[in-house]
């Protein structure tokens, strides 16, 4: 491993301890360069940290740095990444890895659908009711205004049949405006019904996407589930081996830190992460901010792994 720190200095071998001095990189920066996603462009000049060690590897996402991502990792978490990182398969990696990519097209189907339908279409349970709302009024209206008419139709037959001209125009004149009116909230109420119908149709296309990805997020976390206690089964002796060897190694340890006993280790994040880095294949190093180890050469030799060390809670 070879490091070019931003002022042209540079540290080689496989532990690195920039923990110490007055080096302004934080842990972010460092794994940030170790998983090329700094934007560097790979020459030697000033100014940007360069890290040239091997890629990478399955596991790494999790365990390439101590503290992890994750605020209180679980010992199936951590013991799934260190599978990954030995090429361990869990009998329903198949079927996991299956199920994951059905989920994550019906959430890019979800995202693509929103931006194409959402915009014009709402389907709230409010805009429902509005909808509802409006077929009911323009059914009323279309109720009150047949009834007219055929009120207005009886009264110009009988004004016709009295030989009452004058009368007769006269209904006859209100009938059509009548009947005009009528045809245009018949208008509006098939429009409306449509309108409700089609919203109901959206409602019910999103709530049955909503059961199938619900449905798919269980599938995956049981799997997930399934793989987590294959890797503990498997691990899982190895790991507690593992919390042992960090009680019985205190030379290695900066002592401010060091826990009691396994009993603690069991219960401490941080720990268990160096447990589990311990057990696991990674050839990329292992940037470590936790303050544990006295040096980097001793967090290596434990470790069994490149390390970068850096200060303490810098990121």
């Amino acid at each position: 491993m070879r490091l070019r720190l931003p002022d042209g200095t540079v540290r080689e071998g496989p532990a690195i301890d920039l923990a110490d001095g007055p080096f302004d990189v934080g842990a972010d920066e460092v794994v940030a360069a170790i998983r090329g996603d700094d934007g560097d462009d790979g020459d030697d000049a000033t100014g940007a940290l360069r890290i040239d060690c091997p890629p990478p590897g399955p596991g790494y996402d999790r365990l390439g740095r101590i503290p992890v991502s994750k605020p209180t990792p679980s010992r199936g978490w951590l013991l799934a990444a260190v599978g990954r990182s030995r090429g361990l398969r869990s009998p329903v990696a198949d079927d996991l890895g299956r199920l994951e990519a059905k989920l994550a097209e019906r959430r890019d189907d979800g995202v693509e659908g929103e931006a194409d339908e959402h915009e014009s279409i709402d389907t709230s349970a409010a805009a429902l009711r509005e909808a509802r709302r409006r077929v009911a009024a323009a059914g009323e209206d279309e109720s009150r205004l047949r009834e007219r008419v055929a009120t207005l139709r009886g009264r110009v037959n009988a004004h016709r049949d009295a030989g009452d001209d004058e009368a007769t125009e006269t209904a006859q004149s209100e009938l059509v405006e009548v009947a005009t009116e009528l045809s245009e909230v018949e208008t509006e109420r098939v429009a409306a019904e449509q309108r409700l119908s089609a919203l109901e149709r959206a409602a019910r296309t999103e709530r049955d996407s909503r059961e199938a990805r619900l449905k798919l997020e269980d599938a995956v976390e049981n799997r997930r589930r399934e793989a987590r206690a294959y890797f503990a089964a498997e691990l899982g002796d190895a790991f507690e081996a593992a919390l042992r060897s960090l009680v019985a190694t205190p030379p290695l340890m900066a002592t401010a830190e060091s826990p009691a006993s396994v009993a603690d280790l069991e219960s401490d994040p941080v720990a268990r992460a160096l447990a589990a880095v311990r057990l696991a294949d990674l050839s990329a190093p292992v940037v470590i901010s936790c303050g544990r180890f006295s040096d980097a050469e001793a967090a290596a030799n434990w470790l069994d792994a490149p390390v970068i060390r850096c200060r303490p809670n810098d990121g």
